[in-house]
């Protein structure tokens, strides 16, 4: 990952849909004994998490040192959690091996600041190889489909709506310098994702928070031999409520977006 200029800031932002997040704990297997949270940031997740499952051994790792070294300092009591500063490949040389590896809303930054789609067939890969038989892999993160329904139907109008406000044309240019004219639902959904983030725009903005669909995922999982048990997308309440205020959209328009996917698979 690139250099955090507002380290405080970031975890914050990072912190603050905790209870949507947490929504990841319903496909933790009953029989789990121990969870594998990669790319942990500062824990809140980890430790939300072992809060809910006492009975379970909850290890977060990430390659920021500084994050690590805040977690530990929030573990307090809990004698079920750990943190570890490192890279996911390097555990794999310790025996340990997991009922469940997890990443929540970390792997389209493992594309923007790694190398690209390799780094996340990387990271997948280590994965795989870090559960037991059976293990399962949980994924939530901003993920679409790599052709959204509707997008002919409402492209014209939603753009229109959005070049109202003109406070987000400069915003609106460096995204397409990015990352491509915003002539599809998918281009549109990907800026509604980060516009409001204009405090850090320069590092949100370059940012590819969709980078990943789900028919990508679905092709990776094929090649690790791993069977797809769940997936679904869905767009977080607070986003849909902030767009229809910001921009005045129909249901229909709302309805054609999406802010957040989950896929889980399991290990053969």
């Amino acid at each position: 990952m690139q250099d955090i200029a507002n380290s405080a800031l970031y975890l914050e932002r990072m912190s603050k849909p905790l209870q949507e997040k947490l929504k990841i704990a319903k496909f933790i297997p009953k029989s789990t004994k121990s969870v594998l949270d990669i790319g942990c940031a500062d824990g809140t997740v980890t430790l939300a998490l072992a809060d809910l499952f006492p009975d379970i051994s909850f290890v977060g790792i990430d390659f920021n040192k500084e994050f690590i070294d805040i977690a530990k300092t929030k573990i307090g009591d809990r004698k079920n959690v750990s943190f570890e500063y490192g890279f996911l490949r390097e555990r794999l040389a310790k025996p340990e091996r997991f009922d469940a590896a997890i990443f929540c809303s970390v792997l389209h930054e493992f594309f923007s600041y790694g190398e690209g789609i390799s780094t996340v067939v990387k990271a997948l890969a280590d994965a795989h190889e870090i559960l037991k038989t059976k293990g399962v892999l949980i994924i939530r993160d901003m993920i679409t489909d790599d052709y959204m329904r509707s997008a002919d139907l409402w492209l014209e109008d939603m753009m229109e709506k959005i070049s109202k406000n003109n406070s987000l044309l400069p915003l609106m240019g460096d995204f397409e310098n990015w990352f491509g004219k915003m002539n599809s639902i998918k281009q549109i959904n990907h800026f509604l994702l980060k516009y409001m983030y204009q405090d850090n725009w320069q590092r949100e903005g370059r940012e590819n928070y969709v980078p990943v669909s789900f028919e990508q995922y679905e092709q990776i999982f094929n090649l690790l031999g791993m069977k797809i048990q769940y997936k679904e997308s869905y767009t977080i309440p607070f986003l849909r409520e902030l767009w229809r205020k910001d921009f005045n959209f129909s249901e229909d328009e709302l309805g054609s977006l999406r802010s957040t996917g989950i896929i889980i698979a399991q290990k053969n």
